[in-house]
């Protein structure tokens, strides 16, 4: 896995603080109670939906499979898969740490 740059746009002393309260949660209930304080719920929603998108490419599913096991459209789809080969490995780190295993072929 390489380690990409974090996205100059993106960095900044406030998402810095973001990223450590993230990191200072210690359960799934935890994680509930700051994402609902945080976000909306479809915000939530979106944003579990594109990880779920992303472990099923992961493990080699077709955009057919995905969509059809997700209802996500095909270019939610594409977006997650360009941000899974492209970007700056987050998802695939993560998708590791959770134990996901990618399919045979992908070495990266």
């Amino acid at each position: 896995m390489r380690t990409p740059r974090v996205n100059p746009k993106l960095k900044d002393p406030l998402v810095d603080r973001f990223c450590q309260a993230l990191l200072s949660l210690r359960s799934v209930a935890e994680c509930y109670r700051f994402l609902e304080d945080v976000c909306t719920v479809g915000e939530v929603k979106a944003m579990a939906a594109r990880l779920e998108i992303a472990r099923l490419l992961y493990e080699g599913h077709t955009y057919e499979e995905v969509a059809r096991r997700t209802g996500a459209s095909s270019a939610t789809i594409s977006r997650v898969r360009r941000f899974l080969e492209y970007g700056a490995d987050g998802y695939r780190l993560v998708l590791a740490r959770m134990g996901v295993r990618p399919r045979p072929s992908d070495s990266r």
